[in-house]
């Protein structure tokens, strides 16, 4: 069974931490990411893991993606070529380059740090309409792109296959798509036995999972008043998922990190 199921099953509470925002202020004072070190960028999530101690850990490749598609101008000229609908998803995730990073950072990453891992992607729908704003095409889409990004889409996460990856997780706040588009990723995910989840506003709903996972809000992390959103018991024996609000300071998250398990 994949080690991440018990965390969600556990009947004491546990976190499922997003703190990219957070850590990306406190820790690197807004330095650009390491991406392309992959030491480098999985010591600095080491010691994330290991300030927050976070029962399962959020590694957002969601701004892998983003970045590249700001700064590498190469491919992105390469994803431009040619106008039809889907083909800058389509150049992008069949890079070889973006393949190497993307399987050096994970790789390590769980090999490095010790906490169960998921990574954070866009939707296929986001994708497709990040990679066509990349290269100024359409970003209207029929229900067949995207059931071709969902097929790009799993080839490219076998890039993960011989990782430590826990799940998957995919960001739903902004495009709630049928379960149906996204079948060949599940159908790759699980040949690895990784989990398949969908970040909403108020809760993550893992598939084949009855109970979805309500979301701490970020405001949690900023608020002064005793116990908080916690306060009153509120917050009961089970997994909770939350980010860690970019403005929150650092002694009061351990407070609030303390408040939560007590």
């Amino acid at each position: 069974m994949n080690p991440l199921q018990a965390i969600l099953h556990d009947s004491q509470k546990r976190l499922i931490l997003d703190a990219r925002a957070y850590a990306h202020k406190v820790l690197m004072q807004h330095k650009p990411y390491p991406w392309h070190d992959p030491t480098l960028y999985s010591n600095y999530m080491k010691q994330v893991a290991s300030l927050l101690k976070a029962d399962a850990l959020v590694l957002r490749f969601d701004k892998l993606l983003e970045e590249e598609l700001q700064n590498n101008a190469a491919l992105v000229a390469k994803m431009g070529e040619k106008r039809r609908s889907g083909y800058a998803l389509k150049v992008f995730l069949a890079d070889e380059e973006l393949r190497a990073i993307t399987t050096s950072l994970v790789n390590t990453a769980t090999q490095i740090l010790h906490v169960h891992i998921l990574t954070q992607l866009p939707s296929p729908l986001a994708l497709l309409e990040m990679t066509a704003k990349a290269v100024g095409a359409s970003q209207d889409f029929e229900e067949e792109h995207i059931e071709n990004a969902g097929v790009y889409y799993a080839d490219w996460l076998r890039s993960y296959k011989d990782s430590k990856v826990r799940g998957l997780l995919f960001d739903a706040r902004t495009h709630a798509l049928s379960e149906s588009l996204y079948q060949p990723i599940v159908n790759t995910a699980q040949s690895y036995a990784w989990l398949v989840g969908f970040r909403q506003e108020q809760a993550l709903h893992f598939l084949g999972e009855k109970d979805s996972i309500p979301v701490l809000d970020c405001d949690f992390w900023i608020d002064q008043s005793q116990g908080g959103a916690c306060a009153g018991g509120a917050c009961v024996n089970r997994v909770f998922f939350t980010e860690i609000h970019q403005n929150a300071v650092p002694e009061v998250v351990l407070e609030k990190l303390n408040e939560f398990v007590s």
